[in-house]
């Protein structure tokens, strides 16, 4: 559905098709607002970015709308997420150590990637990115999986009756889109097992024991 098409949905769910009390720009904010809660509570905007490295360049900047990273690829190969402590091992505790190569791990803070070794070449960095959805007006392209586009009607009605006082149409739309957050981090679960193995980490592992110190 498009966001057009939504507010059809939901002023006829309202018997409201031409009432001027809800603006089309009002409208769209309750769209946006609807996907940004499904995203927060469920991670579902899916999305894929590509730089280049820059030799000697240790960080690179997070996509701007991502929530959290799902996976990242340095020239067509998988890198391994490290915590600061695998990291500490990898560089004998010398965190700044200047030493290139070919990254295989990464780790993140501060809406900055790391990559380790440092880049010694400029090759493409694939990001794999759950993100925020954009601002919508009538014409965008929702973000939220077309299956969940229904569910944004219900968001819409339960805000329209909120601003109308109408507490018990509220609450009726407000009991079926908490259904539909759980329906769709339910989703979200599925589709997210699947990079790694659902295993505890051994704490004795660490990825010095495959790079040794750089």
């Amino acid at each position: 559905m498009t966001p057009a098409e939504i507010e059809v949905a939901a002023r006829r769910k309202y018997n409201s098709d031409n009432d001027s009390f809800w603006t089309t720009d009002e409208i769209m904010g309750l769209i946006y607002e609807a996907e940004l809660e499904m995203a927060r509570e469920s991670i579902n905007i899916e999305r894929t970015y590509t730089t280049t490295t820059v030799a000697s360049q240790h960080s690179y900047s997070q996509p701007t709308n991502s929530i959290s990273i799902k996976r990242i690829e340095y020239d067509g190969q998988k890198l391994e997420r490290i915590t600061f402590r695998e990291d500490d091992t990898i560089t004998n505790l010398q965190s700044d150590t200047t030493a290139t190569g070919t990254p295989i791990y990464y780790y993140e803070w501060n809406s900055l990637i790391y990559l380790r070794p440092i880049p010694d070449s400029a090759l493409e960095l694939k990001i794999y990115s759950y993100d925020m959805p954009q601002a919508v007006e009538s014409t965008t392209n929702l973000e939220v999986p077309v299956q969940f586009h229904r569910d944004l009607v219900n968001y819409v009605v339960k805000e329209m009756a909120l601003k109308d006082q109408n507490t018990a149409i509220a609450d009726r739309y407000q009991a079926m889109w908490d259904r539909a957050l759980v329906k769709v981090k339910a989703w979200t679960r599925k589709r997210k097992r699947g990079d790694e193995f659902q295993v505890v980490k051994n704490a004795d592992d660490s990825a010095g024991t495959i790079l040794g110190t750089v």
